[in-house]
């Protein structure tokens, strides 16, 4: 649907051709704006545009951009909004039988899931090739996957090493962040007191190092084209029984620093804390946005399921809203979704989590099923022909 920037201040309608002008000026800032929120560069940008045959139906408009690149392993190369259908439109309507491409834009591809244990039980062999294989058939030919704490940063950015050198792999290309989770902040910046039973924030030298150490990190992985982002990083209310407020306050602020040094964009989680984030990413905004056309911030809130409001004010800030099945769990989710701004919104499956159930108001939008198996009954030699039941994958 047409947003309020690409229409008339009068209200009135105009011809057709006015809004195919504007909108291929809206969709090629919103491309270049999202490439560059992922540091990425020399992309040549096609794009096509269906226009309704009448004012009356701008309602159905939709679009579809292609992103062509010359290094796939160095850069992202998709499809990045998408159709509601799943091939892309020429300009008169009628479908070219080409299949669309997509980034997942947050996964968890360390998850143990992805190892055959769940909840510390083994209950298969690892099939991360599968599961990457099956993305790639479907489609997907980027996923970021995210790191939750300085360990987690370093295992992920040596599966990505690992998967690279794997030169017959047919698949999708990994990228990573590095970052430690809102939720896993007190692991890394805090120890308990005496008595075990309150989180005491470590001294200022322990958390310089810890600082140095992720900013070391992410610049190597900078460097390497691997790691497109810091995070996830943010704040958690909902779960404050992992890590209290203070301590998750902490983590922000010194994460913002890393990002600041780096300059990389920001992956953030949001959970019933947007007031708070908005808040203090407001502080930082001129040091976060040096050197950004417009003065923008680059990055991602993921996940998002809190308020349009909310979600308008981090798109003021110049950060995307990342959607996942988490964000359409009720109606109220899906009302809000639908009143954000397209070229705002970025997929993503945050898999193996966040699946779409059954009793999910957004359930009765899923219009593509994949056959699945409990995880006791799953196994490799199925793997080709069926997924984990409630294990959600990029595919």
């Amino acid at each position: 649907t047409a947003t309020s920037s690409c229409l008339p201040q009068t209200g009135a309608l105009l011809p057709a051709k006015h809004y195919h002008h504007q909108l291929n000026g809206m969709i090629h800032t919103a491309i270049a704006s999202f490439l560059g929120c992922l540091s990425l560069a020399q992309s040549a940008l096609a794009f096509k545009t269906v226009v309704p045959s009448s004012p009356r139906r701008m309602h159905q408009l939709t679009y579809s951009c292609i992103i062509k690149t010359s290094t796939p392993i160095r850069h992202l190369s998709t499809h990045i909004f998408s159709t509601s259908t799943a091939t892309r439109m020429t300009s008169s309507g009628d479908t070219a039988g080409q299949s669309v491409k997509y980034i997942d834009a947050g996964a968890n591809l360390l998850d143990s899931m992805y190892q055959g244990t769940y909840h510390g039980k083994p209950r298969h062999e690892p099939d991360l090739d599968i599961v990457l294989q099956r993305a790639h058939e479907k489609g997907v030919q980027s996923i970021i996957s995210l790191a939750g704490t300085v360990k987690e940063s370093k295992e992920l950015l040596d599966l990505i090493n690992d998967l690279d050198q794997n030169e017959d792999n047919d698949r999708v290309k990994v990228f990573g962040t590095v970052g430690i989770h809102p939720t896993r902040c007190a692991e890394e910046f805090a120890e308990k007191d005496f008595d075990g039973d309150t989180w005491i924030p470590k001294k200022s030298q322990q958390q310089t190092e810890i600082i140095q150490n992720l900013t070391a990190l992410a610049s190597k992985g900078k460097t390497s084209g691997n790691v497109v982002a810091i995070g996830e990083f943010g704040l958690d209310y909902a779960r404050l029984e992992f890590c209290p407020k203070d301590i998750q306050h902490i983590g922000l602020r010194a994460q913002l620093e890393v990002a600041i040094e780096t300059k990389l964009p920001l992956y953030l989680h949001n959970r019933d804390s947007g007031d708070d984030l908005f808040a203090i990413l407001s502080e930082y905004k001129d040091r976060l946005s040096v050197g950004n056309e417009g003065g923008i911030i680059r990055g991602i809130v993921h996940s998002f399921d809190e308020t349009v409001e909310i979600a308008n004010k981090f798109i003021s800030l110049g950060l995307y809203i990342g959607i996942n099945g988490c964000s359409l769990k009720t109606q109220e989710n899906i009302a809000n979704v639908k009143d954000i701004a397209l070229e705002r919104l970025i997929l993503e499956t945050d898999c193996p989590w966040c699946d779409i159930r059954q009793t999910h108001a957004g359930y009765s939008h899923i219009q593509s099923a994949f056959p699945s198996k409990k995880e006791k009954q799953y196994s490799r030699d199925i793997g080709k022909e069926f997924c984990v039941k409630n294990r959600t994958e990029p595919c």
